[in-house]
């Protein structure tokens, strides 16, 4: 009886040892699961990441087959038009350009099939309506490859397309690119030697739009008031956050001790607001805009 006892528990303790190794099992195969899912999932965004693209065979037979497709960071892509660009013996400006900013890849990547296209008529649909500033870039493909001086908007255009901004926006007339902008300049003498715009452009060309301008180094509390009232200003920018040597930027609003500015050249300046007493310092000028 004794022994039948002990036998019996050995089989219950046996047992429940043989539950526990299961549940051990399925709680580890569960955890490998999990890790395997994270994993995967956190490949898929690494630039090594491959994508399978379902493509239509020739033929029309409905079947399908694989595709894998490079997915490049910008920085990749930003590198790999540049390398492309050398090779093909692109102006050094714009092999420079690409390097300063990868939002400009794309303009580099299609430069010999565009560049004597010519520039487009209008701004589109930049415009939210009258006193609204769009913001626009030197390096938009619509206008990017038209002569500037010796060079072309996309590179040395910061000051017609700051301008185009302004004058566009105040007037509601999508018809005033920045190209428009860049052949006023040209053929008013605003182009110096190294491609610059003069700053005697900013004033004596609002008049051609009719605008109203005067130029002055204003305060903060100023500022504040200038954009609260509709009245953008471009500002002439020292090295510092958004050059390195020299660089026209829009004031477009305030809020708070932050200013909202439009930069020609980089989009990420434009989708943040600025603290004005951190950059106050590298304005080396300001103009100020209304209707006339």
């Amino acid at each position: 009886m004794q022994s039948n006892r002990r036998r019996i528990k050995y089989i219950k303790r046996k047992r429940q040892v043989q539950r526990q190794i299961m549940l051990l099992s399925w709680l580890l195969l569960f955890l490998v699961a999990i890790l395997v899912s994270c994993y995967a999932r956190k490949t898929r965004t690494q630039s090594e990441a491959r994508q399978v693209v379902q493509a239509e065979k020739p033929g029309g037979s409905g079947k399908t087959k694989k595709i894998d497709v490079e997915v490049e960071t910008p920085e990749e892509k930003a590198r790999r038009v540049k390398a492309e660009a050398v090779k093909k013996g692109y102006p050094e400006e714009l092999i420079e350009m690409v390097s300063k900013n990868t939002d400009t890849a794309d303009f580099v990547d299609h430069y010999s099939e565009k560049k004597d296209e010519p520039a487009a008529d209008d701004i589109g649909d930049a415009l939210e309506g009258k006193g609204k500033i769009p913001q626009l870039y030197q390096w938009d493909e619509r206008w990017g490859y038209a002569s500037y001086g010796t060079s072309i908007i996309a590179v040395s255009g910061c000051g017609p397309t700051c301008m185009a901004m302004v004058a566009s926006g105040l007037t509601n007339d999508p018809s005033i690119t920045p190209a428009k902008v860049g052949e006023y300049s040209m053929a008013n003498g605003y182009v110096d030697e190294n491609n610059s715009t003069y700053w005697r452009f900013m004033k004596e060309a609002a008049s051609n739009w009719n605008l109203s301008c005067y130029d002055a180094q204003l305060t903060e509390e100023q500022v504040k008031e200038e954009l609260m009232d509709g009245h953008p200003i471009i500002c002439s920018m020292a090295p510092g956050d958004f050059t390195d040597n020299g660089h026209f930027i829009v004031l477009t609003g305030y809020e708070d001790g932050s200013v909202k500015v439009n930069d020609p050249f980089r989009r990420k300046n434009s989708e943040k607001m600025w603290v004005f007493a951190d950059i106050a310092d590298q304005i080396r000028a300001m103009w100020i805009y209304s209707v006339d």
